[in-house]
């Protein structure tokens, strides 16, 4: 076999042994291709189960909810990590929600929420006028209630009038704040009774039985609650009336006080055009715009002066107003509202500014582990989801905090004696206000929540996975929105500031104003002597009686009696003529008041002309008269008043004036003294023009200790000389100088703590801003130091930061202000709106505050030692 065949056949041999090991390799490889697509296939169907799955999760919502679990349970570990930066937000949130509900609670019952009448948007109150005097709300009197209750604008009309009545025959004499209404008093109100019925039509003609509908507090208090008491008989004055039925507890009209209510019998046929006791109330007809029953009125008003001209011819100026019932029962307080949720509000923007600035600090803390999410892929939008989630909890726990606070206030705080509210449903924390609370809450946590999760999502992912990631010192781009945000919190303190400066400045003005009288130790109760027992001469002897027991009790000084005492709120005037004088075209009126001899002693009043009355001024008839000096400068203003005269009427007997007196405060010491006319407590005043109530006086005791230590015996000697005498409104003549300026006091006070808080907060913001500018600029502080900075320079260059922010910040507080304060001229007294001094000492103080709350951080930062802030680099 030759070499070539051999060749040949090695190689035919070699290649079918190729073949072989290649076809088994083949088979192998197929083998091994066929279990990895069984095991591609399998992952496959797995994946696309998985994917089933989450895209199912993603249609129901439940990965966003369990994304959204995740961020509350970190958020919470991360609070629970660091407890007092939680708390401490919470806290400053709770202040301005608490606080901010409590007012908005205050603001909704007497501005927002309805009126607990039906239709008590068509009730309408209305008054006569007289405007060349300044009297706004003139009661009405019996003819032109009829000639009023005409109207065609109205679909019911009544007239009331209140007063008191002497409870006995159950217990203890009880005296009564009473109401007496026409016969459509109850249905102008629409509110049904809560047991029994309201009168009946035929028992408001006279003669007929005496019936009284109760009060549901007296009904509680006095009878147990006993629906039994329809139908049984009371003693009121020494009167039998029965009972015919209950009004609910949220029916008070019309005064937050009154007791019970007796039917007003008025004979269409009167003609008393003298006697001005009704208040006049009102339901507009649907269709009946207050400005179509305004004119209606107007002409039926015209009709009445033309009808009696003699009565009406010589008062040019008369007229009338329509006020809707809210307005009538709010008054003067809308703007004092207003005002005070204007500045909780701030106080809250405040607050939640503090709070939006240490979560910036806690998020530039975080920015490193904030970045390196998002290099591993999160997205900004993940990234602000998940702080704005972290962040709300804070708000809603500081919301939670609130309401409690705000719950505390309310039932701590009486607002009895400034707020009239009873009778529009109370302030309390219903729906409403929780709804506030809640939307406040959510609000807040969004709009201030948002700024740092906003500022947390622009995260840089380089410069802060950097070691250093160091800014030169005070440029630290972090810095700049809490630092701005310092400003507006300054802003907004100036603001607060100013209003509370102007109210502490109006506030003192009226505790210095010369009240005319001296209140220390002076303690007041009225007495009221039943009609039944007592006639009429009998009633000022019985009271002589009482000043000589009372001057005995030890502790005593002094005693006298009145029949209403200064700034009580209720008055009596009467018209008079001066001798000498032709009739005017308008009428002099003057407050009337019936005194006993000691009186001005009793109430340290002092006399500038003539004398005092005298017990023979008593016991003749009544010749003589003490008028005030503001009645003097009106009447006889460049001439001595003692020995003119004057009467009430013109078949009246003409007065000698004995006598000129001190101003009295007697309405306020925020309003101006009215002329008054004061008369000795006789039983011959109804001769001389006076239609006064002789047997409800005012007992005034001047003491030598403590003017409660007192009372028990003072009752005592009453009850030894009738157990039946009924005694009230036992009080301090402090306590109600000090009523009669809570509309001053109380937003002075509300004002000055929103102040406080607030100036608080803007420290503690500036100081939160600096202390971490020189935590994060240690090295580069160390550097300056190193390269010969002196302490000085870095000490000012700090303080120069929370100086500018304190300028900056004043500034647009001050044009603010400026711009805010208008709203609060209705609540100044003899302080402008605008007074410099204010305006000046505010950013005085503001500014001395920042520049303390600078001083720390900046003392830390010129001490630092530069080998120390080197190393920890």
């Amino acid at each position: 076999m030759s070499w070539w065949q051999i060749r040949k056949r090695d190689a035919d041999l070699d290649r079918e042994l190729r073949s072989d090991l290649e076809l088994e390799e083949e088979e192998q490889r197929e083998r091994g291709m066929q279990t990895e697509e069984a095991r591609y296939a399998a992952r496959r169907a797995f994946g696309n189960v998985t994917l089933i799955k989450e895209q199912t999760r993603e249609t129901w919502g439940w990965a966003p909810l369990e994304r959204l679990w995740q961020d509350v349970r970190y958020a919470l570990r991360q609070f629970a990590r660091k407890p007092r930066f939680a708390l401490t937000c919470m806290i400053a949130l709770a202040l301005g929600i608490g606080a901010t509900t409590t007012i908005y609670s205050i603001m909704d019952a007497l501005l927002l929420r309805p009126l607990p009448y039906p239709n008590s948007s068509r009730i309408v109150q209305v008054w006569n006028t007289f405007a060349p005097r300044g009297m706004m709300q003139i009661p009405a009197s019996e003819p032109e209630f009829l000639e009023y209750s005409q109207s065609r604008s109205f679909a019911r009309f009544a007239g009331f009038s209140t007063g008191a009545v002497t409870l006995t025959g159950t217990g203890d004499p009880l005296r009564l704040a009473a109401s007496w209404g026409t016969q459509q008093f109850f249905q102008v109100m629409g509110t049904e009774p809560l047991v029994g019925r309201v009168f009946a039509a035929d028992e408001f003609q006279p003669g007929h039985t005496q019936v009284a509908v109760l009060s549901y507090r007296i009904w509680q208090n006095r009878f147990g609650s006993n629906p039994q008491i329809v139908g049984k008989s009371i003693l009121l004055d020494g009167r039998t009336s029965t009972v015919v039925g209950v009004m609910p507890a949220g029916f008070t009209f019309p005064s937050d006080d009154v007791d019970i209510w007796e039917p007003l019998s008025i004979a269409p046929s009167s003609t008393n055009l003298g006697n001005h006791y009704l208040s006049l109330v009102g339901e507009l007809r649907p269709q009946i715009s207050l400005s179509k029953a305004r004119s209606e009125m107007a002409m039926i008003l015209d009709r009445i002066t033309r009808q009696y001209p003699t009565y009406y011819g010589g008062a040019a100026g008369i007229g009338m107003s329509l006020v809707p019932l809210r307005q009538e029962m709010v008054g003067n307080l809308r703007p004092t509202v207003l005002v005070l949720m204007a500045g909780v509000g701030f106080m809250l923007l405040i607050a939640c500014t503090n709070v939006a600035s240490l979560l910036l600090a806690r998020g530039e803390d975080r920015h490193q582990e904030i970045a390196s999410r998002v290099a591993l892929g999160a997205s900004r939008t993940r990234i602000l989801n998940q702080v704005l989630i972290e962040n709300l909890p804070l708000f809603l726990g500081g919301g939670a905090l609130g309401v409690g606070l705000a719950f505390a206030c309310l039932k701590l705080v009486s607002t009895g004696d400034y707020l009239d509210v009873a009778q529009m449903g109370g302030v309390n924390l219903d729906w409403r206000a929780l709804a506030f609370t809640a939307v406040a809450s959510l609000a807040t946590g969004l709009l201030f929540g948002s700024i740092p999760a906003l500022k947390a999502s622009q995260a840089n992912v380089s410069d802060a996975l950097k070691s250093g990631g160091r800014d030169a010192v005070g440029t630290r781009h972090r810095t700049r929105t809490r630092a701005l945000l310092v400003v507006f919190e300054i802003a907004f303190s100036l603001i607060l500031l100013t209003g509370a400066g102007l109210m502490i400045g109006s506030l003192a003005k009226l505790l210095n104003v010369n009240l005319g009288f001296d209140p220390e130790n002076v303690v007041t109760m009225r007495l009221s002597l039943p009609r039944t027992r007592y006639t009429l001469r009998q009633m000022p002897s019985f009271y002589r009686q009482v000043q000589n027991r009372v001057r005995s009790l030890p502790g005593v000084q002094d005693a006298a009696t009145v029949n209403q005492l200064p700034m009580s709120q209720v008055a009596a005037n009467a018209s008079f003529e001066v001798e000498g004088r032709p009739s005017k075209t308008d009428i002099n009126v003057a407050d009337t008041q019936i005194i006993s001899p000691d009186y001005f002693h009793v109430m340290g009043v002092s006399l500038v002309r003539g004398r005092f009355f005298t017990d023979e001024d008593v016991n003749l008839p009544p010749a003589s008269v003490i008028v005030n000096q503001a009645f003097a400068r009106k009447v006889w203003p460049r001439t001595d008043p003692v020995g003119k005269r004057i009467r009430l009427r013109s078949d009246a007997p003409w007065l000698s004036v004995i006598g000129t007196v001190a101003d009295i405060k007697n309405h306020g010491s925020n309003v101006d003294t009215t002329p008054e006319m004061y008369f000795p407590y006789t039983d011959q005043l109804w001769g001389i023009g006076i239609g006064a109530d002789l047997a409800s006086m005012t007992l005034v005791v001047r003491t030598a200790v403590e003017p409660q230590q007192i009372v028990s015996a003072i009752r005592g000697q009453l009850k030894r000389m009738d157990p039946e005498l009924p005694i009230f409104r036992v009080e301090t003549l402090d306590q109600i100088v000090s009523s009669s300026s809570s509309q001053t006091r109380i937003p002075a006070v509300i004002l000055s703590i929103f102040a406080g808080i607030a100036l608080f907060l803007s420290a503690i913001g500036v100081y939160g801003v600096l202390a971490y500018t020189v935590a994060q600029s240690r090295h580069e502080i160390g550097v300056r130091i190193a390269l010969g900075a002196r302490k000085g320079q870095i000490l000012r260059f700090f303080l120069g930061q929370g100086a500018r922010w304190a300028a900056i910040g004043g500034f647009i507080g001050i044009i603010a202000a400026l711009s805010l304060v208008r709203f609060m001229k209705s609540m100044l007294f003899q302080v402008s709106a605008y007074d410099p001094s204010v305006f000046f000492a505010v950013p005085l103080v503001l500014s001395v505050v920042v520049l303390l709350a600078s001083l720390l951080p900046a003392l830390r930062a010129a001490r630092e030692d530069p080998l120390a802030a080197l190393k920890s680099e």
